[in-house]
């Protein structure tokens, strides 16, 4: 009698004996009709390993499995927060240094390829070589287009990185739920949208109108360039600093509260940064709207509600671009903003908080394990498997 898997071997007393080896330990007797060692025509042969030629038995009453080991999981094997998420049973040390630089590179050769199309005002003399001599920006359509294009494809470059250097597949870095949850963008879009417009007529008002609006050369071009690249210019910055970057940073950390602390610092002053303002009202919207971006990705889980925000903000104040002068588009001096930089700061407060509250009623998840170990019925007595489904990405 053979006892279950997993129960020791029987006692002298129990009646159960173990089965025959034939011998000594490590000697165990041939099948029926086959010959042992001592009889094969070779066993005497000079040079012939002597010994059985059958392997050791199995210690009584435990099975023995064999087969490739599995690599570790590259998703998270226990529950993590958006940030979190690169902290798997595949994460190195040297793995979130690996993604920084490769992102980086991959930035600075988008923006060396846009480069010809700078040239083109050059060579028409919409810049001057005397303004290029003396370093003055001065914001041309090609100039802002070209901007757009290089930010737009820091997307797939995000999710490129996070695939090569973490082996997670590009789904999993819009959300812990594996893919970009369009019927949230949409909401949070709807909330981004009409308080942010609100927002704006008001400031408009306040400050008595907007100046001289009129068709120009420029306005066709804008309009066309403002719907096809704004968008994508937004999630851009999105994927990769409150995506890509902030759970690069956070993977270094095994506290989830501090990763998330130093994660978005970082982040929102490298946003900020980009940005290359001198005004001191300006930073701080920059600053500001950075740090609830990040807030949102941390309580929704995903990078829709920052998305929206951001694509909402952008399209709404470039709205008049396509009919006014756009040369100084880029200056953001000191000196350039004020006070009225306010009312923008408290907008992005009331989106975001609007944004939390309809988190919070449709309990949306914060954290997610999708490579968690799971229970499963075996053919002997129950256990714990492993779901091989999860350990791809």
């Amino acid at each position: 009698m053979v006892p279950d898997p997993g129960l020791s071997a029987p006692s002298p007393d129990s009646g159960q004996q173990p089965p025959d080896t034939g011998g000594a330990w490590g000697e165990v007797a041939p099948p029926p009709g086959v010959p042992s060692w001592q009889e094969h025509p070779y066993a005497q042969a000079p040079g012939y390993p002597q010994g059985p030629v059958y392997p050791p038995p199995m210690y009584y009453g435990v099975p023995q499995f064999s087969g490739p080991v599995p690599k570790p999981s590259a998703l998270p094997t226990s529950e993590r927060e958006y940030h979190e998420f690169f902290r798997t049973p595949r994460l190195r040390w040297w793995k979130p240094l690996a993604a920084i630089g490769m992102f980086v590179g991959g930035a600075l050769i988008s923006i060396l390829m846009m480069t010809p199309l700078i040239l083109i005002d050059y060579a028409n003399r919409v810049i001057t070589p005397e303004q290029v001599a003396s370093g003055e920006i001065v914001t041309t359509p090609m100039l802002f287009l070209v901007n757009n294009v290089a930010l737009a494809l820091w997307v797939p470059l995000s999710l490129l990185t996070a695939w090569a250097v973490f082996r997670q597949r590009p789904k999993w870095l819009s959300s812990i739920q594996g893919g970009f949850r369009w019927h949230l963008f949409g909401r949070f879009a709807v909330i981004a949208v009409v308080v942010l417009a609100i927002s704006t007529g008001i400031q408009i008002l306040l400050a008595g109108g907007v100046g001289e609006l009129a068709w120009n050369s420029d306005s066709l071009f804008l309009i066309v360039t403002i719907l096809l690249t704004t968008p994508f210019q937004a999630a851009g910055e999105e994927y990769s600093l409150r995506g890509l970057g902030a759970r690069s940073i956070a993977a270094w950390f095994g506290s989830r509260r501090v990763g998330l602390i130093v994660a978005t610092t970082v982040t929102s002053v490298i946003f900020m940064m980009l940005h290359g303002a001198g005004d001191p009202w300006l930073n701080a919207f920059y600053l500001l709207f950075a740090v609830m971006s990040s807030i949102l990705v941390w309580r929704t889980g995903g990078l829709e509600a920052s998305i929206a925000l951001h694509v909402a903000n952008n399209l709404i104040s470039e709205s008049v671009l396509p009919f006014t002068s756009i040369s100084g588009l880029f200056d953001r001096q000191a000196g350039s903003a004020g006070p009225d930089t306010l009312g923008q700061m408290a907008a992005v407060l009331v989106v975001g908080g609007l944004m939390l509250w309809q988190a919070r009623r449709l309990r949306l998840p914060r954290t997610a394990a999708p490579a968690a170990p799971v229970q499963a019925e075996l053919s002997g007595p129950g256990g714990v498997s492993w779901n091989s489904s999860h350990t791809i990405a």
